[in-house]
């Protein structure tokens, strides 16, 4: 038994989120990057199934001309877009990890096969029962063949649940992407509208899902340097302003290291800025392999760097500095840029009784300008046999 009632308002709910959202995306320019498309693509995908689920359910039993045809239209055209949806969802978290167009081109086939299946399985749904059938009294029923949607569903979304978290050390940055949040509404939905007909809850789940995906997609834009994958200096300050301010785990002191690149602007004077972001973002991946995931790591400034981590031993900060050093070293030698990377750090230990976090990040300063001057390296060092590029500029004048 249908309640059309509750039907309309569940899915109307889901159409108001998304109209919101995509009035929201509007208003401040979005739409521009490729995750960005895709994601509200999701957002334009989830409207549209809320509205031919209503009317699915709305036509179902009425009996005018044609009403056969428009019911058996609408739930092929249900499970198609819902193949869609879930495609560009998994193409979504990997392009979000790694931000590649070439690894988008060599998967993309291979993860549209189980998608592919079920929409040209959907589309003999107009012509022959496959997934469902409609009876000549124009009302829907499943076949036994349904729940194969519902599993290739529940595939794509714990495929790219999965990707996300296993992927997030090897895609090297920091993410706000808490798939559970939006993936733990959609399970309850679709398992409670698998189980009981009549109830329209998948796609205002899956309104809800995609809400918190966007309110974590803006924590990401304001935490993350969006060069580098590192958290950002606003991040870090709020972190500081937290962990200092917290009693600290019993046996455990708040050590920093505050890196900075050494020649950094010969880099960008004899190479150009675009070749100086690209060592930016070395630098960005050099430290997320060289941390552990307990480790706080944020772009400090333009090429400074800062490092927190909580320790029992001062060792253990020597430890960590020497695995900076060991994985710039393993990037020197085996890159093919016309660069190499170096760093002055300097490191302390948060004293609660005596320090604020202006005073320890200023004895993390002086620690790395000691190193810097005697440790510093040369230009040839940094840019082997150099030739200083010249702009524009000085070309015509």
């Amino acid at each position: 038994m249908v309640n059309l009632p509750a039907v309309i308002i569940a899915n109307g709910v889901g159409v108001a989120l998304m109209a919101v959202l995509l009035l929201s995306g509007h208003k401040n320019a979005r739409n521009v990057f490729f995750d960005e498309k895709l994601f509200f693509a999701m957002a334009v995908l989830t409207i549209v199934l809320c509205l031919s689920e209503t009317a699915s359910f709305c036509m179902d039993g009425k009996l005018f001309p044609l009403a056969r045809g428009i019911n058996i239209f609408l739930n092929s055209l249900i499970f198609c877009l819902n193949m869609v949806f879930c495609y560009v969802w998994v193409v979504y978290v990997d392009y979000k990890l790694f931000e590649s167009m070439e690894r988008l081109r060599r998967r993309a086939l291979p993860m549209a096969v189980p998608a592919l299946v079920i929409i040209a399985m959907s589309a003999a749904n107009l012509f022959v029962d496959v997934f469902f059938t409609v009876t000549e009294e124009n009302v829907y029923i499943r076949t036994s063949l349904a729940p194969l949607t519902y599993l290739v569903t529940y595939g794509y979304l714990i495929g790219g649940a999965l990707e996300a978290y296993g992927c997030r050390r090897k895609a090297q940055k920091y993410l706000f992407m808490p798939v559970l949040v939006f993936l733990v509404p959609i399970f309850l939905g679709s398992l409670l509208q698998l189980l009981f007909y009549g109830v329209a809850l998948i796609w205002v789940s899956v309104a809800v899902g995609v809400v918190s995906l966007y309110i974590n997609i803006q924590n990401e834009a304001s935490a993350v340097d969006p060069l580098t994958g590192l958290y950002n200096r606003q991040y870090c300050n709020r972190y500081l302003n937290c962990e200092t301010r917290q009693t600290p785990p019993p046996g455990r002191r708040l050590a920093g290291i505050l890196l900075d690149v050494d020649a950094f602007k010969i880099i960008n004077d004899t190479c150009g800025h675009v070749v100086g972001d690209a060592a930016l973002r070395d630098v960005g991946r050099v430290l997320h392999r060289a941390v552990s995931d307990q480790d706080f790591v944020a772009r400090y400034a333009g090429d400074e760097f800062v490092v927190f981590r909580w320790v029992e031993r001062e060792e253990e900060i020597r430890e960590l500095l020497a695995a900076i050093r060991a994985e710039c070293a393993r990037f020197n030698g085996q890159t093919d840029r016309p660069y190499r990377l170096f760093f002055s750090m300097g490191a302390a230990f948060y004293d609660a009784r005596s320090d604020t976090v202006e005073s320890f990040l200023v004895r993390m300063d002086r620690a790395m300008y000691r190193e810097k001057r005697d440790r510093g390296r040369t230009p040839e060092q940094v840019i082997p046999g150099r030739t200083p590029v010249v702009s524009r500029g000085e070309e015509m004048f």
